[in-house]
Formats: structure tokens, sequence, C-alpha cells
């Protein structure tokens, strides 16, 4: 009994590892959320929400101001990009009939560039 017990579980947990490797989602907790955030407000003082922030052009950076841009580089769980309309979800469930972009103008879709969790923050 106990041998049958033992193949159980040892099959439940094959099946749950293949499905682990079939089916990975993002996973964004509130804690990464709210770091992301701060690190994006504090290097320029807007959600601009992207991914990969190149150096500006023909500005020489501060150690300090490097360090806030590459930190503000949204590269944690909570970057992720989906692959389904979740706008259309947010405007049935909640009302919202735009997104805005990161000074606050309104735009008709989200941009590839930015992380979608951050795009919906803002």
């Amino acid at each position: 009994m106990l041998h049958k017990k033992l193949n159980f579980i040892q099959f439940i947990f094959i099946i749950s590892l293949f499905l682990f490797l079939i089916k990975c989602d993002s996973v964004c907790d509130e804690e990464t959320l709210i770091l992301e955030l701060k690190q994006d407000l504090e290097d320029n003082g807007i959600l601009d929400c992207l991914r990969i922030i190149k150096p500006p052009n023909g500005v020489i950076e501060t150690l300090e101001q490097k360090n806030k841009r590459l930190a503000a580089q949204w590269d944690t769980s909570c970057s992720f990009e989906s692959t389904y309309d979740w706008l259309s979800i947010l405007k049935k469930n909640f009302g919202i009939t735009t997104l805005v972009d990161e000074i606050g103008e309104p735009v008709d879709k989200n941009s590839d560039e930015q992380a979608d969790m951050c795009e919906i923050v803002r």
C-alpha cells in the first residue's frame, strides 16, 4: 500500500513539473511592483515604464545618474509584455476608457517597449 502511495505521489510530482514547464506565467508580487515603480520615478520623475533605457545622446552621465537609469529599467517579474488583450478587460471591468503615456497624454494602445504592469498602473 505504501509503495502505491509513493508511486502516486511521484506521478503527481512529475505531472506538476511538466505543467510548470509548459505553462509559466509571470508572478508580479506587490513588493517587486512597488520597487519597480519607485526606481522608475527616481530616475526622471515620470513613469516611462521602459524595459531598456538607453543612455542619453550627447550627455555624459554621472555614476549616480547611470545607476538610477539602469535601476529604472523594468527587468523583474513585473516587466512582462502580455500576449492577450488586457486593455479590453480593463475597459470592460473597470470602465477605463484609455491609457496614457508617461506625460499623461492619451494613447490608443499599449507600447511593446513598456512593461504592461507599469502601463496599467499609469
